[in-house]
Order: structure tokens, then sequence, then C-alpha cells
């Protein structure tokens, strides 16, 4: 009777996946709403079966103290679970873009407000920062003022920023970070014979495209609104996406955030500002004291402090600036490190969500979502790598189970979720890169949960890497040795267990069991390990593809071009018509609204020509803003699992 409802509700899951996957629009309301309380469903089906039908009687032994462990950090996983569904399927997404159209700023009381952009710099080169300023010097908005805010204190900076016409600002330290470093600039500025009405935020490698500060600007027409967030997109290939050979094909890691997370929470009114490309009022930041200081990541507990005094944070999910992803694994580690840090200082302060102080419940849910994702997401990976080594070395079974009760309970809440959030996210969810990519952060993510609820308050910021050299292959051996000794220590159980036979009268379906799980488990293991062997970066500048056609010159001769793809350093195209140039020949390379380069041919594959370019300094400039003018942002935002497959496959035995 059990196995005949089991395989009705396998049927009712696969008949909703088809049904929901190819046909439905993930913004159909009622679809959402189904596919959410289906997952629930069998979620608390399969807690229930956990409980009652899988534990051993609690005793103090090795076994029944890990059996129950591992049922505790189930359930707060699955608390996480149930929250992310309500962030999902509560209401839907709702687009600001239309209400930016409605308000433009020539309509708010008063007129557009004067916009002080702060671009808080440490250690980025003169190369990043120059691009950067470029971008922010360069706004369709009549209103506004550029401040680079260095905290090296570095002379040629100064000298850069009067080169180029924007305000320069620093501070006699370096208290509190980039959080000080802003609050030191903005005391200055509020002090000023004409302060700024609302200040937007640039990390130090983020170019913004022309229409940044027109289109956020518009929707603090509603006063209420204190901060307007956009995405952060990315001109060049993370580390994940670079190391398996996949930038083409395979999103980068917080595609899924920005445009599935955060436009629910949007709806929901917990978005919440994430420390670059947003526009803040400036009467609210006065409101609540300039930026928090109490966390490294402000900008969460900026959303939080302003929820409480009444105001709310926005999404506005158009690309309307580029920045750089960290670009080895070293750096994305130590960013999601100090993202975990932060959300721990938070918890200790009286803006937690276990505090007594105004936090509006809403906030407060969703707090403990981001909290449980860092905690207890982490330690959930770690977990479900030791459990099945438990049983094949020590004969510990954690889960007293057989593989029959797994597909009958965990099966469909596993198969449903999964395909609800492929569906939700358009495809940028697949299961096995996902928890590669949480076995990635495991070490960090527990350190930073350890430090920031139990070390000292006062940590201190760390900045993320960018901008550096990587012309060779890189291993990051101290990750990857573990997860190759975590590979060999589980194949080589199950051959100790193949050899000798299970443990006492173990039933075989415990074996079964624990060898499906073992065999998932390499499977991520395979995959995290793949990311931990960085491929060499070779090219001075991420280049952009582009389809446009235009006209080159060699001497007397010329000829029409399609250009694949353009850097600041060069391009490459195909010719249309005209004789392909020598090797080695200079030629002159129209672009289109940059002008006429002098080029040099540098190699030479069947029809497409690669060469690079010697600019002068006003061109050099003309073509940074061509190229971050946000045209050419066409970074994946969905994926195929078969090709994700065959690629992974590719990648390794290449």
């Amino acid at each position: 009777m059990m196995a005949a409802f089991t395989i009705g509700l396998l049927l009712v899951a696969a008949g909703l996946v088809l049904v929901l996957t190819p046909s439905l629009d993930p913004q159909n309301r009622l679809a959402r709403k189904l596919g959410a309380g289906l997952v629930a469903v069998l979620m608390l089906r399969y807690l229930y079966w956990r409980v009652t039908a899988s534990m051993p009687p609690f005793d103090l032994t090795l076994s029944g103290i890990a059996s129950w462990f591992l049922l505790v950090v189930e359930l707060l996983n699955c608390c996480a679970g149930m929250l992310l569904l309500h962030v999902l399927s509560g209401v839907l997404p709702v687009s600001r873009s239309v209400e930016a159209d409605a308000h433009p700023v020539e309509s708010h009381p008063g007129g557009p407000p004067l916009i002080d952009m702060l671009i808080p710099t440490y250690n980025e080169s003169a190369q990043i920062l120059r691009r950067t300023i470029l971008g922010a010097r360069d706004q369709d908005y009549p209103r506004f003022r550029v401040w680079v805010c260095d905290d090296l204190r570095r002379p040629w900076l100064r000298d850069l920023a009067e080169e180029m016409g924007v305000g320069y600002l620093t501070r006699p330290d370096n208290s509190h970070g980039k959080a000080g470093n802003m609050n030191a600039a903005l005391r200055h500025l509020f002090a000023s014979a004409e302060p700024p009405d609302a200040i937007a935020v640039l990390d130090a490698d983020f170019v913004a495209t022309p229409m940044f500060l027109r289109r956020a600007a518009a929707l603090l027409h509603d006063p209420k609104t204190a901060v307007v967030q956009t995405p952060q997109v990315f001109f060049n290939p993370d580390p994940v996406q670079h190391n398996l050979a996949g930038s083409h094909f395979i999103p980068d890691e917080q595609r899924f955030f920005f445009d599935v997370i955060l436009s629910a929470k949007d709806a929901h009114g917990t978005a919440f500002s994430c420390g670059t490309s947003a526009v803040i009022r400036a009467s609210a930041l006065q409101e609540i004291g300039l930026f928090p200081t109490e966390s490294v990541t402000e900008d969460l507990l900026l959303s939080i402090k302003l929820g409480c005094a009444g105001y709310r944070t926005v999404y506005l999910n158009e690309r309307l600036t580029a920045g750089l992803a960290p670009e080895g694994l070293a750096e994305y580690l130590t960013q999601r490190g100090r993202w975990c840090l932060g959300t721990m200082q938070i918890m200790r302060t009286r803006w937690s969500p276990w505090s007594l102080s105004r936090v509006p419940l809403i906030i407060r849910m969703h707090t403990i979502d981001t909290f449980l994702f860092w905690c207890i997401g982490a330690l959930m990976r770690l977990i479900c790598l030791v459990c099945p080594l438990l049983y094949w070395w020590f004969g510990l079974a954690v889960m007293r189970t057989d593989l029959q009760g797994l597909l009958f309970n965990l099966a469909p809440y596993w198969l449903c979720s999964v395909f609800y959030l492929g569906w939700v996210s358009r495809g940028a969810n697949i299961p096995i890169l996902t928890e590669a990519l949480s076995l990635l952060v495991v070490r960090e993510a527990l350190r930073a949960t350890a430090v920031g609820l139990f070390g000292k308050r006062n940590q201190k910021f760390k900045v993320t890497a960018k901008g550096t050299q990587r012309d060779r292959v890189v291993i990051q051996w101290e990750l990857l040795r573990g997860f190759v000794l975590m590979v060999a220590l589980t194949l080589g159980g199950i051959a100790w267990r193949v050899w000798f036979g299970p443990i006492g009268d173990t039933p075989a379906g415990v074996e079964s069991m624990n060898l499906f799980w073992s065999i998932y488990n390499v499977a991520v293991l395979g995959v995290a390990g793949l990311i931990c062997i960085e491929l060499p970066r070779r090219r001075q500048e991420e280049r952009f593809v582009t389809d446009e056609i235009s006209d080159i010159s060699c001497g007397q001769q010329s000829g029409w071009v399609r250009f694949h793809d353009v850097s600041v350093v060069g391009c490459s195209f195909e010719m249309l018509a005209g004789a392909v140039p020598a090797h080695d020949s200079r030629i002159v390379v129209s672009i289109p609204g940059v002008g006429r380069i002098a080029s040099t041919v540098v190699s030479i594959r069947q029809n497409l020509v690669g060469c690079s370019f010697k600019l002068e300094p006003a061109m050099h400039d003309a073509l940074v803003l061509k190229l971050f003018s946000g045209r050419y942002l066409r970074s994946p935002s969905s994926m195929s699992p078969t090709r994700f497959f065959w690629a992974t496959m590719v990648r390794v035995f290449h």
C-alpha cells in the first residue's frame, strides 16, 4: 500500500515537472505556488519518514550521536529550504523597469537629485581605476559628481583623479575598511556648501553604463525608497566558469542570486543592498548614522537598519554596471568568507533576527534564511561527505534505511525540488554544480561562522584582490588534496566492503543506499576538484563578443570585415570582402563609434584575423566607453544540464 502511494506521488511529481518545465512561464503565479507546495509536501513527508522510520533509539554511542546529529542538521537545512520556497513562491517578482519608465528624474519634485558617486578603492591598479572613473564620469545624468575615495593615500591616484576631472578624497587611517572609507567621504560631502541628495556606490572594479544613474535614481520618486540596488554583472569569467572551460554556456555563480533570489526578495520587500551598483537616499543614510561599521558586510546591515527606520530597499533588475569577478579561486573564497563573516557579525548586533529591536518580522525571516544558508548549508554538505565514510570504514549506519527507502522517500522530494528550482531559475541551477560550489566554500564558511559568532567583534575587512596576472596553470593543492583524499577514502571504503563483505548482519539494502550516496559524492567531489585546477588567463584584457561590420585598410587596399570580438588591446575579425592581410602587416581598423585605429596583424587562422591595437590615450578612453556602454554584456543566464555534463567530460579528458 505504501509503495503504491509512493509511486503515485512520484508520478504526480513527474507529471507536474513535465507540465511546468517546458510550457509554463516561471512568472505564472499559480504554477509557482503549486510547484512550491508540492516540494514542501514532499519535504515534510521525507522528514516524517526520517523521524519515524530511519532513526535508531537515542543513545550515547558514536552511532547514535552521529545519527541524531545528522537529523538535527537536516531539520535546520529543511527550515532553510522552507524559507527559500517562501521567498520564491510567496509573491511574484515585480518589474521595477516599468516604475522607472513612469518616473523619470526630471519629473521628481525639485528636479533630478544631486548625486555624489563614490568609488572606494584600496589597492586596485591604475588600469582598473581608469576605466571605472571613465564610466562614472560618462553618465547620461544632469547633476552628479564623482569622488575617488582612496584608502591607500596614493599620490599617483590623486594625479589621475585631477587629470580626469573628478574629486579625490582620503583619510588618515583605515578604520572600519570600506564602510569607514565611505563614511569619511560622506562627512566631508555633507558638510560642503552643496550636500548631495543621494549617494551612488561603485566598487573600484565596476564600470557604470551611461544610464546607471538615470535609471536607478528614477526609483527614488517614492520617499520611502532609501536604496535602489541593481544587479552585479561581470565582464570576465569567474573561477568556476573559467576553470570548467564554460564561460560561454555556464552562468556566473551569482546569476541565480541576482536574477531569481533578489528579485523574489524585492517582491516581499526584503531586497538588500549588495555593496556596489546602488543609489542611496542621503537623508535616510544620515538618519541611521551613515554606513554601518558593526559588520564587514555593511551593505546587508544597511538595508536592515533602514528597514527598521521605515525605509525600503528596491531592486532594479537592469544590467547597468559591469564588474570584474574574482579571477582566482583564492580570491573567490576570500570574498565568500567575508560575506559569511559579515552575516554572522550581524547575528551579534541589536539588528539580528533574534533581538528585541524593531526589526520587521519579514526581514527577520529572510535574515535567518541568509544565516542558515551560510552555516547550516556548509555543515550539511560536509556531513553528506562524511556519513558514507563512517559506514564503509567503521560500519556506522547513520541513516537506518536502504536504497528502496531513499528512492521512495528522499527521491521524490529531491527530484521535485531540483526541477522546481531549475524551472524558476530558467536553468541557472544545476544540483551537482551547486553542491560542488558549496563544497568549495565549506572550510571558509565554517571558519567564518565560528569567528563571526564567537570571535572578536572587530574583524578586519579582507579586500578581494583583482587584476592579477595568471599566465599558467595554478593548482589549489590545499583544497584539491582534501577532495582527492575524500574520493580515495570513498572508493577505498567501497572496495574494502566488496572484498570483506558487510559488517555483521548489515542488510544488503543499507550497502546499496551507501553505494548510491557515495557515487553521488564522488561526482560532486570530481566537479569541485576540476574547479581547483585553474586554467591560464593569458589575455591582458577581456574580449567582448560582437558581430559589427566595418572596414579595414592595408596600404592602398581596403576591405569589409565582421568583428568577432573586441577589447582595448585588440580584436579579431573575418574578411567579408577584400584580401586577407599578411601576418605582421600594418593595418588600420575602423571601430564604429571610436575611429580608425592603427593595428598589427598577430594571427591568422583560416579566415579569422587577430590584430593588436596601438592606441592613443583619447582613443583608448573612447574604446573603453564603447565596450562598457552595456550593449556587449552577454553573460549567459541559463544552462543546459546535458551540455554541462558533456562539457565536464571534455574537461576531464582534455
